[in-house]
């Protein structure tokens, strides 16, 4: 089965699922060399571009890059591209395949990078690879930032991840747990002790809009609750949640796992949401309930009693009786550390960076959610890299001097 999915490439001379995949893997050459049975020449191919194949190949967007661009689609079904990289990463996971073939020896220089999410670890693995000594600072005591609390375990197996992130940290990467950046690590220190420093904070306040009753205490914002890993007891619960992306699918999925009556309400068409069809197939067959066109005026409590005041297109309004709400409609950099940092911030209050990830202050580099990259974890890993290649361009201009 895998050779006949794999075989179905054609491996086409303008290879058009390369140019829109972010992480610019060769996408025809992995593909023919596990056809071939060679996977680790698979694997090989995919590591120089990515660090995470075996999660990429199961929650990347493909119907959106690679497969939604296939050439084989033009006249029938794409060839089946994340199914194959997630194949020859869980080879390399069972085989215990190196993560890259060649490493440099060190070069005595030194980078912290702050914050283990995707990107994070993008950039520490590739510095590592350049023969610079990396430790990550991380404020939880895991890593994978948005992979291991942001994506339910239903969706994304746990046991992958750790594996996977298992290699990274094995090249020899240092990890410091349980280190908030202006709490008990400061970016002044990290200056005087690294070469460099890149932050990769992420972006996960949820965003919820300005209205009468956001902060009852029912109302959550859905990135911050999946991060949190609050378990609900919603048995019986009628739950809302506003939004159409992959984070409100994730929240919907999760609210329902936990006995809850759950309605998805999105202020567009069922053509306009951002989340993939597929994990929107798969919340309407668990019978969650879509309200399109409509949207949230107002939530009134009445004690325990929630009602949510809605309102569609045609300026019709109703109420809902709710008991739980949840917005996942968007996330944000939190703006008190970012000004904390003493870095230029843009008007939205990302990091400001020039074309090489440099802040306003030479040697901090910042990448990822942090400077309003696309959200996705491919996006995130090439920021990573792409990082990475720019501090040591960076550093190479310095004979041993620190930043």
């Amino acid at each position: 089965m895998f050779r006949k999915k794999a075989d179905y490439c054609l491996n086409c001379v303008t290879k058009p699922c390369v140019k829109v995949c972010p992480l610019r893997n060769d996408i025809p050459l992995f593909i023919k060399y596990s056809n071939e049975g060679d996977f680790l020449k698979a694997f090989n191919v995919l590591s120089e571009t990515t660090i995470l194949p075996a999660i990429c190949g199961r929650i990347c967007p493909f119907s959106r890059l690679c497969e939604g661009n296939c050439v084989r689609k033009l006249k029938g079904e794409p060839v089946q591209i994340g199914y194959i990289e997630a194949v020859i990463g869980d080879k390399a996971i069972k085989k215990n395949y190196p993560l890259f073939r060649k490493m440099n020896d060190f070069n005595g220089k030194s980078v912290a990078v702050v914050g283990a999410g995707p990107t994070g670890l993008s950039c520490a693995s590739f510095l590592r690879k350049l023969g610079y000594s990396v430790t990550i600072y991380e404020k939880h005591n895991y890593v994978g930032g948005l992979i291991s609390h942001g994506i339910p375990d239903f969706r994304l197996d746990k046991e992958i991840c750790e594996k996977s992130f298992e290699k990274i940290i094995n090249l020899g990467i240092n990890i410091k747990y349980n280190a908030f950046l202006g709490k008990n690590i400061f970016l002044k220190d990290l200056r005087k002790k690294y070469d460099a420093v890149f932050l990769s904070l992420g972006a996960n306040v949820s965003k919820i809009p300005s209205i009468k009753g956001k902060n009852l205490k029912n109302v959550y914002g859905a990135n911050a609750f999946l991060e949190s890993k609050v378990k609900l007891d919603l048995k019986g619960k009628n739950v809302i949640i506003i939004g159409g992306s992959d984070t409100a699918m994730d929240m919907a999925r999760v609210a329902k796992r936990c006995g809850g009556n759950v309605l998805v309400i999105y202020r567009g068409s069922s053509k306009d949401m951002k989340a993939l069809k597929s994990e929107v197939s798969l919340a309407k067959k668990e019978e969650i309930s879509f309200m399109f066109r409509t949207n949230i005026k107002q939530i009134i409590s009445n004690g325990n009693n929630y009602n949510a005041y809605l309102y569609n297109d045609s300026g019709y309004n109703f109420i809902y009786p709710c008991d739980y709400v949840f917005f996942a409609i968007g996330s944000k950099v939190d703006e008190k550390v970012n000004k904390m940092l003493g870095l230029k911030l843009d008007m939205n209050g990302y990091i400001k960076v020039d074309k090489k990830n440099m802040t306003s202050i030479n040697g901090v580099f910042a990448g990822g959610d942090v400077i309003n990259e696309k959200h996705t974890v491919a996006h995130a890993l090439a920021s990573g890299r792409k990082a990475a290649y720019n501090i040591d361009e960076y550093l190479k201009q310095f004979d041993n001097k620190s930043i």
